[in-house]
Order: C-alpha cells, then sequence, then structure tokens
C-alpha cells in the first residue's frame, strides 16, 4: 500500500512538472486550448440556461393561455354547467371556470366604466356566458380546442394559438442554432486538447523511450499526459462555470429582467428549484463535463499518438 502511495504520489509530481515544462514552453497554445474549452462551456452553460427559462416561461404561460368557449343562447345554464362538470373529469384539463351572462356584463360594465353611452347600450341577451378551460400542458390546448370547435352549442371559441406556437417555434430556432455552435465549439476544444497533448508526446518522446528502457509501466507513462488534457479542460469550464455564476448572482440580486419575480425555475421532468441553486448546480455540472472531456481527450491522443 505504502508503495503504491508513493507510485502515485510520483505520477502526480511528473505530471505536473510535465505540465508546467509545456506551458512555459507553449503558452500561445495552452492559451488557445483552455480559452477554446472556456467559450465551448460558456456556451453550453447558456444554452442550459435556456432551456430551463425556456421551460419556466412555457408553464407560465399555460397557466395564461386558454380556451375560451362562448355558448349560443339556445344552450341553457344548467346545459353549461353539466359541460363544466364533464371538461373537469376530462385528465387534460386542469380548471374550468365559468362566467355567466350577468357576470360577463359586470366584468364589461367595469372595464368600460369611462363610457357611459356605451353602458346604457349592453344587456345580458348581448353578452355570451362561456367557460374558460385551462389545461394541464399546454401541448393539449389544440386537442381541447379541436374537440368543442365544431360543437352545435358553441358560439365562437378565442384561443391564442398563434401566441404559443410562435414561442414554441422561434425557442426550438434558437435551440438549435445555440446547440449546433456549441457542438461546433466542442469538436473544435476536443480536437486543439488532442493536439496539444500530441506536441507534448513529441516533446518528451526521448523521455518515454527512457522511461520504456528502465521498465516503466504504460499506466505510469501514460497518465501524465491524461491528466495533462483533464487540467486543462477542467481549468477552462472551471471559469466558464464561475463566469456563469458570477452573471446569475449579478441578474439574480439587481433583479436583471424580472429575474427575482421568478425565484423558482422549471427543469427537466418538471421539477422546479431556485435559480440560485440551479445557477451553483450548473456550474459544478460544467467542472465534471470538463473533467470527462479532458479525460477523453487524453486517451483518444495516447491511442493515437502514443503506440504503447
Amino acid at each position: 500500500m505504502e508503495r503504491l502511495f508513493q507510485i502515485k504520489r510520483v505520477v502526480i509530481m511528473t505530471s505536473i512538472k510535465n505540465i508546467l515544462e509545456f506551458l512555459n514552453k507553449e503558452k500561445g497554445i495552452s492559451f488557445v486550448s483552455v480559452l477554446a474549452i472556456f467559450v465551448s462551456f460558456t456556451l453550453l452553460s447558456f444554452i442550459i440556461s435556456f432551456l430551463v427559462f425556456s421551460n419556466t416561461a412555457l408553464n407560465m404561460l399555460q397557466k395564461q393561455v386558454q380556451v375560451r368557449v362562448f355558448f349560443k343562447d339556445s344552450f341553457s345554464e344548467e346545459q353549461i354547467k353539466e359541460l363544466k362538470v364533464e371538461l373537469e373529469k376530462d385528465a387534460r384539463v386542469e380548471e374550468v371556470g365559468y362566467t355567466s351572462k350577468e357576470d360577463a356584463l359586470r366584468i364589461f360594465k367595469d372595464l368600460s366604466a369611462n363610457d357611459p353611452v356605451l353602458q346604457e347600450a349592453l344587456s345580458t341577451n348581448i353578452l355570451p356566458a362561456s367557460l374558460e378551460i385551462r389545461a394541464k400542458d399546454v401541448a393539449d390546448l389544440d386537442s381541447i380546442y379541436e374537440d368543442l370547435a365544431d360543437q352545435d352549442y358553441v358560439e365562437s371559441i378565442k384561443y391564442l394559438k398563434d401566441i404559443k406556437d410562435r414561442f414554441e417555434y422561434y425557442s426550438n430556432v434558437i435551440l438549435g442554432v445555440s446547440v449546433f455552435i456549441t457542438l461546433l465549439f466542442f469538436v473544435v476544444s476536443f480536437g486543439i486538447t488532442i493536439s496539444t497533448i500530441r506536441i507534448n508526446i513529441f516533446q518528451k518522446k526521448d523521455e518515454i523511450e527512457i522511461m520504456r528502457l528502465v521498465g516503466a509501466s504504460n499506466d505510469f507513462i501514460k497518465r501524465p499526459f491524461i491528466y495533462q488534457g483533464i487540467i486543462y479542460s477542467m481549468l477552462g469550464s472551471f471559469l466558464a462555470g464561475l463566469l456563469f455564476f458570477i452573471v446569475s448572482l449579478i441578474m439574480f440580486f439587481t433583479n436583471f429582467l424580472g429575474i427575482q419575480d421568478l425565484v423558482f425555475v422549471n427543469i427537466f421532468g418538471g421539477i422546479r428549484v431556485h435559480f440560485l441553486i440551479f445557477s451553483f448546480g450548473l456550474a459544478i455540472l460544467l467542472n465534471f463535463v470538463g473533467y470527462l472531456l479532458g479525460r477523453l481527450g487524453g486517451k483518444t491522443a495516447l491511442q493515437n499518438y502514443l503506440q504503447i
């Protein structure tokens, strides 16, 4: 056990020495490698944030957008209430509100309080009774609308479908472009990481031959280069995570874009978490992904350029 600990200590010290020497000789390449990873992970953080805020916005939109059904005068109040009960049993429906002719008249009079001429011309016979239907999932509004649109007792239906569809369309377009750009930067970062380690391997080829001659194991030779990839990648991802968390703190405490009005955001699966907890968790996730990227880049470089 003590010998194993000593071997690990030597490997770590050798790795640090190799990386410091390489940083001193190849400052430009090292800077570009870390910078590319930093940019990629910064983009990734904002894309994930966009996904979370889009999901949160869709949930808020779900509470605002509704199908409002106006009924013909021939459809009695008792029949409307019976339909309301049936709709409330529908698994797609979150809530159903009823507005009678009298309620509609009172609401309209409140809204037109500054126009007495218009108020005098109004009566309960002009304004129809209606039901306001909210769905559990905004995607179900289309099917609810279609189920009611062709009914004989329906006078008209108001449904802000265009707003919902337009929001979803632009969200998907922005998401697609953002994902493409991020993947492009990840490919570039991965390639730069491999190239950086490759250069270091070529610079250390004499030392590698000597280590082989004195009986050093393959793992002993490989680990410093794997650690190099991990350190580069984690340095870039750490800086990206730190930047994202600082920006999140500034946005929250300055209430930029009304962040404090959200407080909780909806992440995947409908789970709601505090905005700052989400920001901190995402910063940690970036570091973990950075570790995986660096390790994979290091192993790929070794497979391609270090045949041992």
